[in-house]
C-alpha cells in the first residue's frame, strides 16, 4: 500500500516522524512549486519517495491512499479530487465546515469503493478507547466537563493586530471552537452520542472565536466543552455520576491516564504505558490501515458517523 501526502506543514512533520512504522510500502509527498526545497529536504530527511510538486500528478500515480495535511479551508477540494481519482483518503480535520459538504464526499467515496475518514485522533487512543468502556463506572452521568486550553505560539502577534495567521482567520475555518474545541466535541460524541441541541458562546476578536465554550445539552446531563487559543489551562477534562467521576489528564487529545475517583475516596487509576514512544497520531493510522486492507466498511462507517454528528454540533453552534 503506498500513501500519498498532500501539504509540509507542521502537522505532517508530526507525522512523518513516525510514519515509516505504519507498514506502508512507500510514502511520498506533494506541496506546492514554492515548497519544492522543503519537500526534498523532508524526503531526505524521512526517507520518502516520489517527491510532486503538482497534486494531480500524485493523485494519476500508482498511490493507493492520500492524506490531506493542507490548510482546513482546502480539505474538501483535495479530498473531492483524490475520492474522483478513487483513491482512499486521510483528511485532518476538520473534513468540512459544512454538514452537507462532509454527506457528499461520503456518499462519493462509497460510489468509487473507496474509504473516506477523518483524522481525528482521539477515537483511536488507546486511553480513549479504554475510557469508553470506564464511563459506565461513574453510575448516572450528571455533568460534564471537557477543556482543551493552549495558547497559541501565534496569539500575540495577532492579538497586536499584524498579520492573520490561518489558525485565527475565518476564511482559512480558524478559531477555538474548530482548531481546538472540536477535539472535545469528537470526544464527547465518541462517549455519549449524539446530544438534543447546543449552544456556543465565544469571545470574539478581529471577527474569530480566540476562545469559547459549548454547552450540550443530553436531556438528564449536561456537558461542557472548553476551547481557548488564548489561555493556557492544565484540564483535567471531568465526568460526573452519580457513583464516581472520572478525571482525564491533561486533556482528552494527550490523554494516556484518568482517575475513577468513587463516592467512598477511594481512587482507581487508569494508565496507558507510552514508555515504546509511540506518537499521539500513530494509533489513528495503523487503524485506518487495517481497516481499508480489511475492507472493514462498518468501522469506517462508524468512525464517519461520529464525524457527521460533530459537524452538525459545529453546524448549530454557529448558526
Amino acid at each position: 500500500m503506498i500513501l500519498g501526502i498532500a501539504g509540509n506543514g507542521v502537522i505532517v512533520e508530526e507525522v512523518l516522524s513516525f510514519i515509516d512504522e505504519i507498514g506502508f510500502d512507500e510514502v511520498r509527498i506533494c506541496g506546492r512549486k514554492q515548497s519544492e526545497d522543503k519537500l526534498n529536504t523532508l524526503a531526505k530527511k524521512y526517507n520518502l519517495g516520489t517527491v510532486y510538486t503538482d497534486f494531480d500528478e500524485m493523485l494519476k500515480s500508482d498511490i493507493d491512499v492520500v492524506y490531506v495535511g493542507v490548510l482546513n479551508d482546502l480539505h474538501v477540494e483535495y479530498s473531492r479530487r483524490a475520492l474522483e481519482e478513487k483513491k482512499h483518503v486521510i483528511c485532518e480535520k476538520p473534513i468540512t465546515i459544512k454538514t452537507s459538504e462532509l454527506d457528499e464526499l461520503d456518499a462519493l467515496a462509497k460510489k468509487n469503493g473507496v474509504m473516506l475518514f477523518e483524522a481525528m485522533s482521539v477515537y483511536h487512543m488507546p486511553a480513549y478507547k479504554q475510557l469508553q468502556k470506564d464511563v459506565k463506572l461513574v453510575g448516572d452521568l450528571k455533568l460534564c466537563m471537557f477543556n482543551y486550553s493552549q495558547r497559541s505560539r501565534k496569539y500575540t502577534a495577532f492579538h497586536n493586530g499584524e498579520s492573520t495567521p490561518a489558525v485565527f482567520d475565518p476564511a482559512h475555518n480558524g478559531g477555538a471552537l474548530r482548531d481546538l474545541n472540536v477535539y472535545n466535541i469528537s470526544a464527547m460524541v465518541g462517549l455519549f452520542g449524539e446530544p438534543k441541541g447546543v449552544t456556543y458562546s465565544a469571545n470574539m476578536e478581529r471577527g474569530v472565536d480566540t476562545s469559547g465554550v459549548l454547552i450540550a445539552d443530553y436531556g438528564n446531563f449536561k456537558c461542557i466543552c472548553v476551547g481557548s487559543k488564548e489561555t493556557v489551562a492544565p484540564g483535567p477534562t471531568t465526568i460526573q455520576g452519580t457513583d464516581a467521576t472520572i478525571c482525564v489528564y491533561p486533556h482528552v487529545n494527550g490523554m494516556q491516564e484518568y482517575d475513577v475517583i468513587f463516592n467512598d475516596d477511594t481512587t482507581e487509576t487508569k494508565e496507558v504505558d507510552y514508555s515504546d514512544g509511540n506518537h499521539r497520531l500513530y494509533f489513528e493510522f495503523v487503524d485506518f490501515k487495517r481497516i481499508i486492507e480489511e475492507n472493514d466498511q462498518t468501522a469506517c462507517d462508524a468512525i464517519m458517523a461520529c464525524s457527521k454528528a460533530v459537524a452538525r454540533i459545529i453546524d448549530e453552534a454557529t448558526s
